[in-house]
């Protein structure tokens, strides 16, 4: 499918996602950006990426704004106006998560940058911002998740990130087994072993 988001082909074009080792390698990228609005277009489809092969995320699918359907419009009363609110996705089990990606070169992400996101968002059960701030203003954590995990992603899922952002094949990722599932297996396979001489 690729990233929904207006600006996606241009910043793809820039090779901006292009052989990321590192998250920190995409905030190099990233920061130097001159504009505000455009560091946050290029995290706001970095986090489409995220949301459509990370796992942890559970998304089956995401509307950004803008593409959000009516009737979910309608059902959680969102304004016509998209100001607050950067998309909505739909878990596994069905529930509607409304997000908000902030990007900073900052530490906190203050409440007053996230209170128009808390207030046109009240009707949802779940709500998640997005950020790359290493904390997030108290007043706002009561009200809602936040995920800043972003520098744990390995290589291998920045990998599928990419991918998935040109529409190409997912990479063929072949895992190394722990040291402790590689005692396991061999475990596994002696007991088999013993079993076969016992028969």
């Amino acid at each position: 499918m690729g990233a929904l988001h207006s600006r996606s082909s241009f910043w793809l074009k820039q090779g901006i996602f292009d052989g990321l080792r590192s998250f920190d390698e995409f905030e190099s990228r990233v920061n130097p950006i001159p504009e505000e609005k455009d560091r946050g277009d290029v995290f706001e489809i970095f986090i489409e990426g995220y949301l459509a092969t990370q796992p942890i995320a559970q998304c089956v699918q995401h509307w950004v704004v803008g593409q959000i359907p009516l009737v979910l419009r309608e059902k959680y009363r969102l304004p016509r106006d998209p100001t607050g609110i950067d998309g909505i996705y739909e878990t596994h089990d069905g529930q509607h998560v409304a997000y908000q990606v902030k990007y900073r070169q900052k530490q906190l992400l203050t409440f007053t940058e996230v209170a128009p996101f808390l207030g046109i968002t009240e009707k949802f059960t779940d709500r998640v911002i997005f950020t790359n701030a290493a904390t997030l203003s108290d007043k706002a954590l009561v009200r809602t998740r936040w995920v800043s995990i972003f520098h744990q992603l390995s290589a291998d899922a920045l990998a599928e990130i990419e991918a998935w952002l040109k529409q190409e094949p997912p990479p063929i990722i072949r895992r190394t087994p722990e040291p402790r599932q590689i005692e396991a297996l061999a475990e596994i396979k002696a007991e088999l072993r013993r079993s076969d001489t016992r028969s």
